[in-house]
Protein backbone atom coordinates (compact mmCIF):
# COMPACT_ATOMS: atom_id res chain seq x y z
CA UNK A 1 0.00 0.00 0.00
CA UNK A 2 1.38 3.03 -1.41
CA UNK A 3 2.24 5.76 1.65
CA UNK A 4 0.68 9.01 2.48
CA UNK A 5 3.26 12.08 1.53
CA UNK A 6 4.00 14.34 4.32
CA UNK A 7 2.31 17.11 2.65
CA UNK A 8 -1.12 14.86 2.60
CA UNK A 9 -0.90 14.04 5.92
CA UNK A 10 -0.22 17.33 7.16
CA UNK A 11 -3.24 18.55 5.41
CA UNK A 12 -5.00 16.10 6.75
CA UNK A 13 -4.08 16.32 10.21
CA UNK A 14 -5.24 20.39 9.47
CA UNK A 15 -8.56 19.07 8.07
CA UNK A 16 -9.28 16.62 11.58
CA UNK A 17 -8.04 20.29 13.79
CA UNK A 18 -10.33 22.32 11.98
CA UNK A 19 -13.09 19.89 12.45
CA UNK A 20 -12.80 19.15 15.67
CA UNK A 21 -11.79 22.58 17.52
CA UNK A 22 -14.39 24.95 19.28
CA UNK A 23 -15.52 27.67 17.10
CA UNK A 24 -17.16 30.63 18.72
CA UNK A 25 -19.94 30.11 17.92
CA UNK A 26 -19.93 26.39 17.70
CA UNK A 27 -20.78 24.98 14.16
CA UNK A 28 -23.38 22.49 14.00
CA UNK A 29 -25.08 20.43 11.52
CA UNK A 30 -28.49 19.96 12.31
CA UNK A 31 -28.67 19.68 16.33
CA UNK A 32 -25.15 17.85 16.65
CA UNK A 33 -21.47 19.44 15.85
CA UNK A 34 -19.38 18.96 13.29
CA UNK A 35 -16.53 16.65 13.71
CA UNK A 36 -15.16 14.19 11.16
CA UNK A 37 -15.83 10.85 10.54
CA UNK A 38 -14.14 7.97 12.20
CA UNK A 39 -13.39 5.99 8.89
CA UNK A 40 -12.05 8.93 7.39
CA UNK A 41 -9.67 9.28 10.37
CA UNK A 42 -8.65 5.59 10.17
CA UNK A 43 -7.74 5.82 6.55
CA UNK A 44 -5.81 8.96 7.04
CA UNK A 45 -4.31 8.02 10.26
CA UNK A 46 -4.02 4.41 10.61
CA UNK A 47 -0.16 4.16 11.50
CA UNK A 48 -0.80 7.47 14.18
CA UNK A 49 -4.83 6.34 15.34
CA UNK A 50 -3.60 5.94 18.78
CA UNK A 51 -2.33 9.49 18.92
CA UNK A 52 -5.50 11.13 17.12
CA UNK A 53 -7.43 8.63 19.48
CA UNK A 54 -5.86 10.46 22.12
CA UNK A 55 -6.40 13.94 20.74
CA UNK A 56 -10.21 13.51 20.77
CA UNK A 57 -10.72 11.95 24.04
CA UNK A 58 -8.41 15.50 25.39
CA UNK A 59 -11.52 16.81 23.44
CA UNK A 60 -14.28 14.83 25.24
CA UNK A 61 -12.45 15.37 28.55
CA UNK A 62 -12.39 19.66 27.18
CA UNK A 63 -15.71 19.65 26.12
CA UNK A 64 -17.05 18.83 29.61
CA UNK A 65 -15.20 21.50 31.32
CA UNK A 66 -16.15 24.26 29.13
CA UNK A 67 -20.05 22.62 28.77
CA UNK A 68 -22.48 25.06 30.54
CA UNK A 69 -25.69 24.46 29.27
CA UNK A 70 -27.47 21.69 28.45
CA UNK A 71 -26.96 21.35 24.95
CA UNK A 72 -22.90 21.63 25.23
CA UNK A 73 -23.01 18.87 27.93
CA UNK A 74 -25.11 16.73 25.15
CA UNK A 75 -22.33 17.38 22.62
CA UNK A 76 -20.04 15.36 24.84
CA UNK A 77 -21.79 12.23 23.48
CA UNK A 78 -20.80 13.19 20.56
CA UNK A 79 -17.07 13.81 21.31
CA UNK A 80 -17.04 10.71 23.23
CA UNK A 81 -18.79 8.49 20.50
CA UNK A 82 -15.73 9.17 17.34
CA UNK A 83 -13.69 8.70 20.02
CA UNK A 84 -15.23 4.96 20.56
CA UNK A 85 -15.45 4.22 16.96
CA UNK A 86 -11.87 5.18 16.67
CA UNK A 87 -11.31 2.42 19.38
CA UNK A 88 -13.91 0.52 20.68
CA UNK A 89 -11.62 -0.60 23.73
CA UNK A 90 -11.17 2.55 25.49
CA UNK A 91 -12.92 1.56 28.45
CA UNK A 92 -12.42 4.69 30.25
CA UNK A 93 -14.57 7.00 27.65
CA UNK A 94 -17.93 5.24 28.13
CA UNK A 95 -17.83 6.16 32.21
CA UNK A 96 -17.02 9.17 31.94
CA UNK A 97 -19.25 10.29 29.59
CA UNK A 98 -21.79 8.16 30.66
CA UNK A 99 -21.78 10.19 33.98
CA UNK A 100 -21.09 13.26 33.08
CA UNK A 101 -23.64 13.96 30.24
CA UNK A 102 -26.61 13.84 32.14
CA UNK A 103 -27.68 17.20 33.61
CA UNK A 104 -30.00 17.62 36.70
CA UNK A 105 -33.27 19.72 35.91
CA UNK A 106 -34.49 19.78 39.77
CA UNK A 107 -37.53 17.18 40.73
CA UNK A 108 -35.51 14.37 39.72
CA UNK A 109 -35.68 14.98 36.07
CA UNK A 110 -32.98 15.02 33.98
CA UNK A 111 -31.65 16.54 30.47
CA UNK A 112 -29.69 14.38 28.21
CA UNK A 113 -30.46 10.72 29.54
CA UNK A 114 -30.66 9.12 26.12
CA UNK A 115 -27.21 9.78 25.22
CA UNK A 116 -25.68 8.90 28.66
CA UNK A 117 -27.54 5.68 27.99
CA UNK A 118 -26.47 5.38 24.42
CA UNK A 119 -22.48 5.68 25.43
CA UNK A 120 -23.06 2.99 27.99
CA UNK A 121 -24.57 0.78 26.07
CA UNK A 122 -22.31 0.98 23.49
CA UNK A 123 -19.26 0.48 26.51
CA UNK A 124 -21.10 -2.77 27.45
CA UNK A 125 -21.20 -4.43 24.07
CA UNK A 126 -17.71 -3.52 23.30
CA UNK A 127 -15.78 -3.78 26.61
CA UNK A 128 -18.06 -6.89 28.10
CA UNK A 129 -15.46 -7.27 31.38
CA UNK A 130 -15.36 -3.71 32.51
CA UNK A 131 -18.39 -4.17 35.22
CA UNK A 132 -18.30 -0.54 36.13
CA UNK A 133 -19.93 0.18 33.01
CA UNK A 134 -22.78 -2.78 33.49
CA UNK A 135 -22.94 -1.09 36.92
CA UNK A 136 -23.61 3.07 35.64
CA UNK A 137 -25.74 1.40 33.02
CA UNK A 138 -27.97 -0.41 35.37
CA UNK A 139 -27.71 3.11 37.51
CA UNK A 140 -28.94 5.20 34.09
CA UNK A 141 -31.85 2.28 33.79
CA UNK A 142 -32.89 2.75 37.67
CA UNK A 143 -32.91 6.37 38.27
CA UNK A 144 -33.12 8.14 35.15
CA UNK A 145 -35.65 5.64 33.01
CA UNK A 146 -37.14 3.92 35.90
CA UNK A 147 -36.82 0.91 33.66
CA UNK A 148 -36.40 -1.23 36.72
CA UNK A 149 -36.60 -4.85 35.64
CA UNK A 150 -34.09 -4.01 32.87
CA UNK A 151 -31.83 -2.64 35.72
CA UNK A 152 -32.67 -5.74 37.77
CA UNK A 153 -31.22 -8.22 35.28
CA UNK A 154 -28.03 -6.39 34.84
CA UNK A 155 -27.28 -6.13 38.96
CA UNK A 156 -28.39 -9.90 39.00
CA UNK A 157 -25.99 -10.66 36.47
CA UNK A 158 -23.49 -8.90 38.48
CA UNK A 159 -24.14 -9.75 41.74
CA UNK A 160 -22.98 -13.81 40.13
CA UNK A 161 -19.62 -12.42 40.35
CA UNK A 162 -17.18 -13.90 43.21
CA UNK A 163 -16.40 -10.23 43.80
CA UNK A 164 -19.41 -8.10 43.44
CA UNK A 165 -20.66 -6.67 46.62
CA UNK A 166 -23.60 -9.27 49.23
CA UNK A 167 -25.95 -5.68 49.10
CA UNK A 168 -26.07 -6.55 44.59
CA UNK A 169 -28.33 -9.59 45.45
CA UNK A 170 -30.88 -7.26 47.52
CA UNK A 171 -30.59 -4.59 44.91
CA UNK A 172 -31.74 -6.97 42.08
CA UNK A 173 -34.91 -8.41 44.60
CA UNK A 174 -35.93 -4.56 45.18
CA UNK A 175 -35.60 -3.68 41.51
CA UNK A 176 -37.75 -6.90 39.95
CA UNK A 177 -40.66 -6.08 42.69
CA UNK A 178 -40.50 -2.65 41.68
CA UNK A 179 -40.81 -3.91 38.23
CA UNK A 180 -43.67 -5.95 39.50
CA UNK A 181 -41.87 -8.57 38.43
CA UNK A 182 -42.94 -10.86 41.97
CA UNK A 183 -42.42 -14.47 40.82
CA UNK A 184 -38.97 -13.28 39.78
CA UNK A 185 -38.04 -11.06 42.90
CA UNK A 186 -39.32 -14.23 44.98
CA UNK A 187 -37.11 -16.75 42.84
CA UNK A 188 -33.83 -14.67 43.37
CA UNK A 189 -34.75 -13.59 47.21
CA UNK A 190 -35.94 -17.65 48.09
CA UNK A 191 -32.51 -18.65 45.84
CA UNK A 192 -30.11 -16.35 47.55
CA UNK A 193 -32.15 -17.39 51.62
CA UNK A 194 -31.86 -21.35 50.98
CA UNK A 195 -28.00 -20.71 49.61
CA UNK A 196 -27.15 -18.63 52.95
CA UNK A 197 -23.60 -19.85 54.33
CA UNK A 198 -24.66 -17.92 57.39
CA UNK A 199 -27.41 -17.24 59.78
CA UNK A 200 -27.53 -13.30 59.57
CA UNK A 201 -27.76 -13.67 55.17
CA UNK A 202 -30.52 -15.88 55.94
CA UNK A 203 -32.33 -13.90 58.19
CA UNK A 204 -31.94 -10.95 55.30
CA UNK A 205 -32.96 -12.90 52.73
CA UNK A 206 -35.96 -14.72 54.31
CA UNK A 207 -37.20 -10.84 55.96
CA UNK A 208 -37.20 -9.76 51.75
CA UNK A 209 -39.56 -13.02 50.96
CA UNK A 210 -41.95 -11.50 53.44
CA UNK A 211 -41.37 -7.70 52.13
CA UNK A 212 -41.97 -9.11 48.00
CA UNK A 213 -45.04 -9.96 49.33
CA UNK A 214 -45.82 -7.20 51.33
CA UNK A 215 -44.96 -4.91 48.51
CA UNK A 216 -47.26 -7.32 46.22
CA UNK A 217 -50.49 -6.47 48.74
CA UNK A 218 -50.09 -2.90 48.54
CA UNK A 219 -49.64 -2.29 45.14
CA UNK A 220 -53.00 -4.39 44.66
CA UNK A 221 -54.19 -1.93 47.53
CA UNK A 222 -53.02 0.97 45.43
CA UNK A 223 -55.04 0.09 42.93
CA UNK A 224 -58.27 -0.44 44.36
CA UNK A 225 -57.19 3.40 45.85
CA UNK A 226 -56.89 4.78 42.19
CA UNK A 227 -60.55 3.03 41.41
CA UNK A 228 -62.29 4.43 44.27
CA UNK A 229 -60.60 7.64 43.11
CA UNK A 230 -61.56 7.61 39.72
CA UNK A 231 -64.88 6.28 40.77
CA UNK A 232 -65.81 9.26 43.26
CA UNK A 233 -63.43 11.79 42.78
CA UNK A 234 -61.72 11.75 45.88
CA UNK A 235 -59.46 9.55 47.95
CA UNK A 236 -61.18 7.09 50.42
CA UNK A 237 -60.93 8.45 54.09
CA UNK A 238 -58.97 5.14 55.38
CA UNK A 239 -58.36 1.61 53.64
CA UNK A 240 -61.38 0.53 55.65
CA UNK A 241 -63.55 2.10 53.21
CA UNK A 242 -62.53 0.42 50.42
CA UNK A 243 -63.59 -2.53 51.85
CA UNK A 244 -67.17 -0.88 52.46
CA UNK A 245 -67.14 0.70 49.15
CA UNK A 246 -66.73 -2.52 47.48
CA UNK A 247 -63.80 -1.84 46.21
CA UNK A 248 -61.24 -4.18 47.81
CA UNK A 249 -63.04 -7.28 49.05
CA UNK A 250 -61.12 -7.35 52.17
CA UNK A 251 -58.27 -6.00 53.84
CA UNK A 252 -55.30 -8.21 53.76
CA UNK A 253 -52.70 -9.31 56.32
CA UNK A 254 -49.68 -7.55 56.03
CA UNK A 255 -46.91 -10.88 55.85
CA UNK A 256 -44.78 -8.54 58.44
CA UNK A 257 -47.30 -8.18 61.11
CA UNK A 258 -47.70 -4.30 60.53
CA UNK A 259 -50.87 -2.44 60.33
CA UNK A 260 -52.01 -1.10 56.88
CA UNK A 261 -53.03 2.57 56.49
CA UNK A 262 -53.22 5.08 53.67
CA UNK A 263 -50.53 7.38 53.36
CA UNK A 264 -50.62 11.02 52.85
CA UNK A 265 -49.68 10.93 49.09
CA UNK A 266 -52.41 8.50 48.71
CA UNK A 267 -50.79 5.07 48.79
CA UNK A 268 -50.77 2.36 51.24
CA UNK A 269 -48.14 1.62 53.65
CA UNK A 270 -47.57 -0.79 56.53
CA UNK A 271 -46.11 0.44 59.99
CA UNK A 272 -43.96 -2.62 59.63
CA UNK A 273 -41.47 -0.93 57.42
CA UNK A 274 -40.17 2.63 57.32
CA UNK A 275 -40.23 2.27 53.45
CA UNK A 276 -41.83 0.33 50.71
CA UNK A 277 -39.65 -1.84 48.84
CA UNK A 278 -38.95 0.48 46.10
CA UNK A 279 -35.92 2.27 44.80
CA UNK A 280 -35.81 5.40 47.52
CA UNK A 281 -35.83 8.92 46.05
CA UNK A 282 -33.78 11.51 48.42
CA UNK A 283 -37.49 13.88 49.58
CA UNK A 284 -36.52 15.89 52.57
CA UNK A 285 -37.45 18.01 54.40
CA UNK A 286 -35.61 21.35 54.52
CA UNK A 287 -34.23 20.43 57.88
CA UNK A 288 -32.78 17.95 55.55
CA UNK A 289 -34.75 14.83 57.07
CA UNK A 290 -36.06 12.21 54.79
CA UNK A 291 -39.65 12.66 54.09
CA UNK A 292 -41.81 9.63 55.98
CA UNK A 293 -45.62 9.08 54.53
CA UNK A 294 -48.24 9.37 56.93
CA UNK A 295 -51.56 8.71 57.65
CA UNK A 296 -53.85 10.49 55.70
CA UNK A 297 -55.87 13.28 57.33
CA UNK A 298 -59.21 11.97 57.52
CA UNK A 299 -60.51 15.75 58.61
CA UNK A 300 -59.12 17.16 54.88
CA UNK A 301 -61.47 14.26 53.12
CA UNK A 302 -64.49 15.66 54.72
CA UNK A 303 -66.71 17.96 52.31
Amino acid sequence: MRKLSPMLLAAGLALVVLLSSQPHPPLYLGDRPILPRAGFIKALFKAQLGLVTDYFWLLTINRVGSARRLTEYRDVYYYADLTTDLDPRFAKVYTFAGITIPVHLGREEYANVKESTAILRKGMANTPEDKRIHFQLAYNLMFFERRYKEAAAIIEELARLPESPAWYSGLATRLYAQAGDFSTSMGLAQLMRDSAEDEETRAYYERRVKEILQEQLLQRIDDSIERHKVRTGKLPPNLEALVSAGDLSELPVDPLGGQLYLGEDGRSYSTSARFRLEIIYDEKTEGGERIVPKPLDTKSQEP
